[in-house]
């Protein structure tokens, strides 16, 4: 077993700081990244890390609503996304905003120039659903899907929140 790093955490419920310490674990060549604590000791809410979201997520969240063969594949539902990406509501809300923000007329004419240079059959897929997805956004139907799909994981992430808040003010009161 190897000790990676520690890493100071912030809690994404309570804001509280704290250090996590990160093994790996090589038991029979398998790697595993074990984090301790693996939860907040300050109000219990797992220890979650997304990515930064940008750009890059936002068109993976879009491809998967448009229901692209790879983001099918890797995410399922955008739903099942949402909850991988996000931890609070608000990461919820930017990460609609980053996708309602994106010129999808200028993402299929950087792919199609892309396509000029390069036959990749991956982009070629990729352009067809970026296609689709600048003529829902026209019609006004995508980005209501989204908010759509996106309620009943801010319900779930506003649950974990005060659930999670409420521990930590018992904490502090005692």
């Amino acid at each position: 077993m190897r000790v990676a790093p520690s890493t100071p955490v912030t809690c994404f419920v309570c804001g509280s700081t704290f250090t996590v310490h990160n093994k790996v674990d090589l038991d029979g060549g398998r790697r595993t990244v074990l984090q301790e604590p693996s939860a907040c000791p300050f109000c219990d809410a797992p220890l979650r890390t997304i990515p930064k979201l940008d750009v890059g997520v936002a068109k993976s969240l879009l491809l998967t609503e448009a229901g692209a063969p790879e983001e099918k594949k890797a995410y399922g539902t955008v739903e099942r996304f949402l909850e991988r990406f996000t931890r609070t509501e608000a990461e919820v809300d930017a990460l609609l905003t980053l996708a309602r923000e994106l010129d999808l007329g200028a993402w299929e004419e950087a792919n199609l120039a892309r396509l000029q240079r390069s036959k990749d059959a991956g982009l070629k897929t990729e352009t067809k659903f970026v296609a689709k997805l600048r003529k829902e956004a026209e019609d006004g139907g995508l980005f209501e899907r989204l908010q759509r799909a996106a309620a009943p994981v801010k319900d779930a992430h506003r649950a974990l929140w005060s659930r999670h808040m409420a521990v930590f003010q018992q904490r502090k009161q005692s």
